[in-house]
């Protein structure tokens, strides 16, 4: 019972330390998946990001191109209009009007120097191309009266205001004529793309934050948390600016603000942008410890059958090792010891001497029934060995034995004498033996004794002759005969 205790202790410390070793390799494999996959998502969320980016960037240029065409075709316009109703060039009046025809804002009138000698607007007259510099953008075209340019939104020099100003020489190349108009379509469009709105309107889960910042100063110029925007990259985290290129680099251990934990990122320098990625790891920490979880009632459950399992095996072990220990010590008393399984037809030798043993066949793949053959007939005499084969006979054994412990049956052997032969049940179902024991034991000197004690008793103490009980078995046997015949029995003592 003590190395049994001692040996399920073995077994509840041995499955203890594989589960914990599982849990840490498990855990370990989870990290490292966890990496993998944080690298794989950040990089294609990345990619998602400049690809939007880029599109912002075509579709804003596209609109600025569409637009600074519309415009210079208005200005085109205008100096045709001018050049067919020539009273319209000095005349205020008559210019507002164009405008509101036209929807423009402001219409100038410039000479061949470059001076605004007539305007819708009364407070730009006297105003020169080298009065500002949003006005001197167009001074190029004194140079080359074939030129034709749009200026991007720009405040204006009179009054600061955001404008756009388109202007063109008219068909004589004596005047310029130049078009402003408030671009409020323009301005509404390029809101709704800049960085900052089309960051914040980026989907994101709570564990994902993308940031855009200006690629030279690190400053964020949109991203998914708002309170990121206007701040400078290294003060929202420990990012090495240094390590970030042309290239999609990824980063591990990086503190977000003041997330209790730290996150992965990808982070690329991307044209004029420096864009980040950072996934929380408190999105793989969660599914950690669910995988953890599971991982260890799969191992508890394992455990359980292996811990069950191997309390079985060692409870059989342990009734195979007393089963031994008995037999052992009977060992001393019986020639022979056999367990022998009947309904698989196998034989276990336990203990045997001389010629017994000599004629066990270890060999597994040899029956039962064919051993216990082959045992009668070199160890029977003569006389005995057909009894001996029908008492052995393993076929007909549970037959015979049904609802009986033990069998005996004494024979003659061929070396030792006279010999008792039991055949003991150890399992049965349903009183049909399932298990058996097989003990030989030698018995000539007892039969020798028992011998002497039958002549004794036949036998006169004085006189040595047979006395009156010594004819007994005689006088039943003519008795018994078919053909009865009268006899005399005379008996005298003397």
């Amino acid at each position: 019972m003590k190395n049994k205790n001692y040996s399920m202790k073995s077994v509840y410390l041995v499955t203890s330390l594989i589960v914990v070793i599982m849990l840490f390799l498990q855990l370990i494999i989870l990290g490292i998946n966890s990496s993998r996959e944080a690298k794989t998502a950040t990089a294609a969320r990345l990619r998602q990001v400049e690809i939007i980016l880029e599109k912002n960037d075509h579709e804003e240029t596209a609109l600025l191109s569409s637009l600074k065409n519309e415009y210079t075709i208005l200005a085109k316009a205008v100096a045709y209009y001018l050049d067919h109703n020539s009273s319209a060039v000095n005349d205020i009046e008559e210019l507002k009007k164009l405008c509101s025809l036209l929807s423009i804002d402001e219409i100038h009138i410039f000479d061949e120097t470059g001076k605004i000698f007539s305007s819708s607007v009364e407070q730009y007259i006297g105003y020169t191309l080298d009065s500002g510099e949003q006005i001197g953008y167009f001074k190029p075209m004194l140079e080359d009266r074939t030129m034709t340019m749009c200026q991007d939104v720009t405040p204006n020099t009179a009054e600061g205001k955001p404008m756009v100003y388109a202007m063109t020489w008219n068909e004589p190349q004596t005047l310029m004529v130049q078009v402003g108009i408030e671009p409020v379509r323009l301005i509404s469009e390029l809101k709704l793309k800049e960085i900052e709105k089309v960051i914040g309107d980026i989907s994101v889960d709570k564990n994902t934050t993308i940031t855009v910042a200006d690629a030279s100063t690190l400053e964020i110029v949109g991203s998914t948390e708002p309170k990121f925007t206007g701040n400078n990259l290294k003060n929202i985290c420990n990012l090495d600016s240094s390590k970030i290129t042309d290239e999609t680099t990824f980063f591990k251990k990086i503190k977000l603000s003041d997330n209790v934990l730290k996150s992965f990122c990808s982070a690329k320098n991307s044209g004029e942008y420096c864009i980040c990625v950072f996934l929380d790891y408190n999105y793989f920490f969660n599914r950690i410890l669910e995988s953890l979880f599971l991982v260890f009632i799969y191992l508890l459950l394992a455990t359980f059958v292996i811990t069950f399992i191997f309390k079985r095996l060692l409870s059989s072990r342990q009734e195979n090792i007393q089963h031994m220990e008995v037999f052992q010590s009977m060992s001393e008393i019986y020639y022979s010891l056999h367990l022998v399984n009947l309904k698989k037809n196998t034989v276990i030798e336990y203990s045997a001497k001389n010629h017994v043993k000599d004629n066990y066949n270890k060999d597994t793949k040899v029956k039962a029934d064919v051993m216990m053959k082959n045992i009668m007939h070199a160890t029977m005499s003569d006389a005995y060995l057909q009894r001996g084969l029908e008492f052995s006979d393993i076929t007909t054994l549970p037959e015979r034995m049904k609802d009986k412990k033990v069998i005996s049956m004494e024979l003659l052997g061929k070396n030792v004498g006279w010999i008792r032969m039991s055949f003991i049940t150890i399992t049965a179902t349903e009183g049909i033996p399932n298990k058996i024991i097989v003990a030989t034991q030698i018995i000539d000197e007892e039969k020798k004794a028992a011998e002497l004690l039958y002549a004794k008793s036949h036998t006169d103490e004085l006189t040595k002759c047979y006395n009156r009980r010594a004819y007994n078995n005689d006088i039943l046997t003519f008795l018994d005969a078919a053909d009865k015949k009268e006899f005399i029995y005379i008996s005298l003592d003397l």
